[in-house]
């Protein structure tokens, strides 16, 4: 306590001559204030990095970092971020001298006078936090994005200071490591091992990384590149199925991306490490890119959707190479723009790995949904957001980033032709190569290489936040022949420009569709239509999917879809139709049996395994927020049956979707009894495998229902081989048990930090803990959950506060649960507005149904 005080003290009187605008530098984390002065005074940044790790956990990680940089001028001395504590510095030596620093808020605070203007040299040795170490009992990896660099050694923390890296890790002799440079050196001895890797290009400090451990390596080289993969996988028949064609996708994804950009890969080598429980699908590290294993490592039976997001998940994190790390983000305030590149050259790339694939539908599906989930509720934000300082940075990422912003750059590559947006693109990534960049450089150049004013333009879709409720009339004259299509956009927020985008109509007629192409930049438009015309039985303003809004459809519109289903062949119109039913029944245009009958109708009739699987998403949501068990028993019976026929005689291709919408949905003891002959394999699905994967869930889903659920997960446990799968079950089970006291006292555990790891299991956990089958045991857990939601923040990575309420929240749809949520919100003012946004997204969906 005294050495506290007495450092508040030191650090107050510290700040009085350095005026009170400087008073920002001084926060917890990094605000902008102080990204914007270091970015300034600061240049040639790099990191000497010493790291000793024992194999025993409880055991801390102990380092030495020397900073080498070049100062500008010493009017305020120089702040390092290290966010573990005073107590974790065990000596800092500032040009070789022992200084007399201070600590405060998460900074080492250097006084001016140990620092001269050119070259100066920092040397710390520290105990690191585990927080972003994410150790295991045999191997860890760091994961330091967006600013978790200085939970482990001192540092600047912001993305704009680039800096070059020398790493030395002391590992056990048995365990190997991989770092973003190359290794130029290894020694053992004494039972440990030091590996030393070299980075000679500058890269953020959220993109360092290595990781350590018990890891069996894969190599390939093809055309002067090689890729080394670690893995811990121990099915060889998995990893001889899987490890060929990640290798050929990511040398398919680099030669692609070589020639888009006109710019080679930009780093020394390219690696990857598959990781069991890794917290997100991927993480780009150049030269070292994490993957979660199930993600790449698929079973024998996966479906092509599925096959078609490894692939993409691939091409989006290699692309990150060029779009992230040649070039950064000056300020995690555009971290949609490295994510948006990443994603929308991830969906040109593999276009011609699936030539198979409808790729316009796919774009569709897999983008505007998940935009919609955001932009239709209280919750939604503009693409660019707001970011004050570093520590709440991991509150911007999420659909509006990822799938929203892509549906932007398409109708922006639209707008400037392709072959002008491309060389936009080589460009910017030239300007800027292994530097950094924003929004408006980027800006400055489309507009240059258009005729239109781009920056005008995406003022209002950058900026601008919601979805466009978009309507339309048909004027009639002489009684039955049309004379023009009115199309009106009823919403207009204020303060934004108008959300000009391109439309493609789609009118059907008797006989055939007539599709006419409009650039919807007002109001209020009229469209001619040709002579002699009569009223289009339908009428589709997102034609093909092109088009961002709530396109509401007349009751003419659904009584005509309603005749038609599976009569329509156009894929991207169905998806169109399909797109607009769901919005239209979460708006409460139609009624929950309206819409139950017209997505069983639609899903008895199609075939494409991508709207399959977007209908078995929405009857998901359906059956969990919207139909009662008692009330809806005959849909819920209907939708049992109708998947467990699908199940049976569908394409090979959509039996896995079916399996898991009929596993998640069936409540019915014939469901229980088709489960158990299946687990127990006295019941055979012709066609389709019963994988490790599908017999683990099985095992899960039986115990939700059966009476003999410990004695099945018992079983599964002894069953799997695999350690790391097992850990996976021995967690999860606990969420599973038929014992009340059993899931409470897991959940109590969750309320420490440490026991919230990995956070992929947490996640499959606390869905398990607030099954709808158990909704009426486990809303008791949903206050305290959401009462951790700002420390959850803290102590997460990026998508786990978020992920965090989906899985507290996702199940409900009951009243008392919108009152707790509302009772949350209402006694926590204080709450940062990111996460209050983040609540009412995952609760939109309670609310809607409470509002019907």
């Amino acid at each position: 306590m005294i050495r506290t005080v007495l450092i508040l003290i030191l650090s107050s009187s510290l700040l009085l001559p350095a005026c009170r605008r400087t008073r920002s530098f001084y926060e917890p984390g990094v605000s902008l204030k102080l990204a914007q002065y270091r970015s300034k005074h600061i240049s040639e940044v790099h990191y000497d990095l010493w790291f000793n790790i024992s194999a025993n956990q409880a055991e801390p990680v102990t380092g030495k970092a020397i900073i080498h940089f070049r100062q500008l001028k010493s009017l305020h001395g120089v702040n390092l971020d290290f966010q573990p504590g005073a107590e974790f510095i065990h000596e800092v030596l500032v040009n070789g001298q022992v200084s007399d620093y201070n600590f405060m808020n998460q900074h080492i605070l250097i006084p001016s006078d140990h620092i001269t203007p050119g070259k100066n040299k920092i040397e710390v040795a520290f105990t690191s936090s585990d927080q972003a170490l994410n150790r295991s009992a045999d191997f860890m990896y760091t994961l330091f994005v967006p600013d978790r660099a200085s939970t482990a050694f001192p540092c600047f923390d912001q993305p704009d200071l680039k800096a070059t890296y020398n790493l030395s890790l002391e590992i056990p002799e048995s365990w190997t490591s991989l770092s973003n440079g190359p290794l130029i050196e290894e020694q053992t001895g004494d039972g440990r091992k030091t590996m030393q890797f070299k980075m000679q290009k500058p890269i953020s400090t959220y993109l360092f990384a290595f990781a350590a451990g018990k890891f069996q390596s894969l190599e390939q080289i093809h055309n002067g590149k090689s890729i080394t993969m670690l893995h811990r996988e121990t099915d060889q028949k998995k990893l001889d199925l899987n490890a060929g064609r990640i290798f050929r996708q990511h040398f398919e994804s680099l030669a692609w991306l070589e020639d888009y950009t006109g710019i080679p890969y930009p780093y020394e080598k390219f690696d990857i490490v598959i990781i069991p429980g890794f917290q997100y699908s991927g993480m780009e590290h150049p030269g070292a890119i994490w993957y979660r294993d199930e993600r790449l490592l698929l079973d024998e039976s996966a479906p092509l959707m599925q096959q078609l997001r490894k692939a993409s998940l691939i091409a989006h994190e290699t692309a990150h190479m060029w779009f992230g790390n040649l070039v950064s983000i000056k300020w995690f305030n555009d971290v949609w723009l490295k994510e948006v590149f990443a994603g929308f050259m991830a969906d040109k790339m593999i276009a011609p790995q699936f030539p198979e694939i409808n790729h316009e539908l796919q774009f569709t599906l897999t983008h505007y949904p998940q935009a919609y989930s955001i932009e239709r509720s209280s919750g939604t934000h503009p693409i660019r957001q707001e970011l004050a300082n570093m520590n709440m940075a991991g509150t911007l990422y999420g659909p509006i980033i990822y799938n929203k912003a892509p549906i932007i750059f398409r109708q922006l590559e639209e707008i400037m032709q392709a072959d002008n947006f491309r060389a936009a693109v080589q460009e910017y990534l030239q300007k800027f190569s292994h530097a950094n960049a924003g929004w408006d450089d980027l800006a400055t150049i489309f507009d240059r290489h258009s005729e239109n004013n781009i920056s005008l333009w995406s003022k209002a879709w950058v900026y601008g936040k919601g979805m466009p409720v978009i309507d339309y009339e048909v004027e009639i004259v002489q009684q039955t022949q049309v004379k023009s299509l009115h199309i009106k956009q009823m919403n207009q927020p204020p303060m934004n420009p108008f959300p000009a985008q391109l439309l493609s109509v789609d009118m059907i007629y008797l006989a055939g569709t007539m599709v006419q192409d409009i650039w919807f930049d007002a109001t209020e438009l009229l469209i001619p239509t040709p002579d002699g015309k009569r009223s289009p039985l339908l009428v589709v303003l997102n034609g093909g999917g092109k088009g961002y809004g709530y396109f509401a459809p007349t009751e003419q519109d659904k009584a005509y879809i309603a005749r038609t289903m599976g009569k329509i062949p156009d894929e991207n119109l169905r998806a169109a139709i399909f797109l607009n039913l769901y919005e239209d029944f979460l708006n409460a245009g139609q009624g929950r049996e309206e819409y139950a009958g017209l997505l069983l109708s639609a899903l008895q009739h199609e075939t494409n395994p991508q709207l399959i699987n977007y209908l078995c998403g929405n009857l998901k949501t359906l059956s969990r927020n919207f139909l009662d068990p008692g009330k809806h028993a005959a849909i819920i019976a209907d939708a049992e049956k109708l998947l467990w026929e699908k199940l049976n005689d569908a394409a090979p291709e959509s039996r896995q979707v079916f399996f898991d919408t009929w596993l998640y949905l069936a409540i019915g003891p014939e469901s229980l009894e088709n489960m158990l002959g299946l687990y127990n394999k006295k019941i055979e699905i012709p066609g389709f495998g019963m994988s490790e994967t599908n017999q683990t869930l099985l095992a899960c889903e039986i115990a939700l229902r059966s009476k003999n659920g410990k004695e099945i997960l018992e079983n599964e446990l002894q069953r799997i081989e695999n350690p790391d799968r097992k850990r996976r079950l021995a967690f999860i089970k606990q969420a599973l048990s038929d014992e009340q006291t059993e899931r409470d006292m897991f959940f109590e555990r969750l309320k420490k930090p440490e026991n919230r790891n990995p956070e992929p299991w947490v996640l499959e956990a606390l869905n398990y803990l607030h099954h709808p089958l158990r909704e009426g045991a486990s809303q008791k857990y949903v206050a305290g959950s959401l009462e951790m939601l700002e420390e959850i923040q803290i102590t997460g990575d990026i998508f786990f506060s978020k992920n965090w309420l989906d899985a507290t929240l996702g199940n409900y749809q009951n009243a008392e649960v919108a009152h707790i949520v509302n009772q949350y919100l209402e006694s926590h003012p204080g709450l940062p507005k990111n996460l209050r946004l983040k609540v009412l997204q995952s609760a939109d969906l309670i609310f809607r149904h409470n509002s019907f």
